[in-house]
């Protein structure tokens, strides 16, 4: 095996989702430094592509086409001719591609301890990671290595137009270049990781009161939401369903801060070191580095009782978010405002 990895093509697995996909950033970091000329693939959602396609560290994306099977994939897979693969997915979909591309040295992340699973699904206890989420993402690259490697930073790479389309979204709504603005993004896929929504519009209230401009991201089954928040806090702007994924990275990118829940957007915000406040209900901030940013987590007995998050509390209280008020967020949040860009992490 090269040192350098001359002779090796590297197929990276994660099809979803967009903060997980993130999230492998410092790993293919690693990766690339470990192995500089070793080619690197990366398999991904169609969808999901333009998070990794200007990663300079990635040698070419074959995405995962909507409705595409499996043996069609590893047909266009087994086409660049992967001598490894490092399977940061690990659920049935990789399993089977694995399976497809013999030959291949096949290396798997480890997601969490297997003692964690069952009691935690059962709501026996809380979850509480043992190591951060990218930290196994790195110990796969170094079993794929054969060897320890220094820790990639955390990142993420803007498209040549991803501002400019997001400038024009922003002028047409109304917002100011130059002009402090906060972002919030009050969405999530689960419901019991969403801090309530009129706590968000109360942010943005005391937000605009100090002269900030407020606007609020969103995905269109999100609407609702953004929708609320410019109810309730007149002078935010309501972005939601108009920022597609392109977009969205040029619109967090031109935050002076940014709030949201856990989310793909709050960690794309932390990928591009702007500084972010994040809220933790259901799940566990352990998993993740926020030196520089915020996180509020109201630390109650049963929580964080779930890995992905629950579509409502089993305990039917939710203290766990109800617990962290406004003025508390607001106190977190207003130091960030002067922070500027923050240094990338290390994973």
């Amino acid at each position: 095996m090269s040192g350098s990895g001359a002779s090796e093509t590297v197929l990276v697995l994660r099809f979803s989702a967009v903060g997980d996909v993130v999230l492998t950033s410092p790993a293919i970091d690693a990766l690339r430094a470990a192995w500089p000329d070793a080619r690197i693939v990366y398999g991904v959602k169609e969808r999901l592509a333009h998070l990794v396609e200007h990663n300079p560290n990635v040698d070419q994306v074959i995405a995962l086409r909507d409705g595409e099977g499996p043996f069609s994939y590893a047909r266009r897979l087994r086409a660049a001719a992967p001598t490894a693969v490092l399977d940061l997915h690990g659920k049935i979909r990789s399993r089977i591609l694995r399976a497809l591309l013999p030959g291949a040295r096949k290396v798997v992340w480890t997601k969490r301890e297997f003692r964690d699973t069952l009691p935690v699904k059962l709501a026996l206890r809380p979850y509480r990671a043992s190591m951060l989420f990218a930290d196994r993402y790195h110990a796969a690259v170094e079993q794929l290595v054969g060897r320890p490697v220094p820790r990639g930073r955390l990142q993420y790479f803007l498209g040549p137009d991803d501002v400019t389309s997001a400038d024009s979204t922003l002028r047409a709504a109304g917002l100011k270049p130059g002009v402090p603005l906060l972002g919030l993004s009050p969405g999530a896929n689960w419901e019991t990781k969403r801090w309530p929504v009129d706590r968000f519009a109360g942010l943005a209230r005391r937000a605009l009161a100090r002269g900030l401009q407020v606007a609020v991201q969103g995905s269109p089954a999100e609407a609702e939401l953004g929708a609320r928040i410019a109810r309730e806090a007149p002078g935010a702007i309501d972005l939601c369903g108009r920022l597609d994924l392109r977009a969205l990275g040029g619109f967090i990118s031109r935050c002076t801060v940014f709030a949201a829940n856990d989310s793909g957007p709050m960690h794309m915000a932390r990928a591009m070191g702007v500084p972010t406040l994040a809220f933790f209900g259901s799940t566990d901030p352990t998993m993740f580095d926020f030196r520089g940013h915020e996180v509020l987590f109201a630390g109650v007995a049963c929580a964080p009782c779930s890995f992905f998050g629950r579509r409502r509390c089993p305990r039917g209280h939710f203290r766990c978010m109800l617990d962290l008020s406004e003025e508390r967020a607001w106190l977190a949040l207003a130091p960030l405002l002067s922070a500027g860009r923050l240094p990338l992490l290390s994973a």
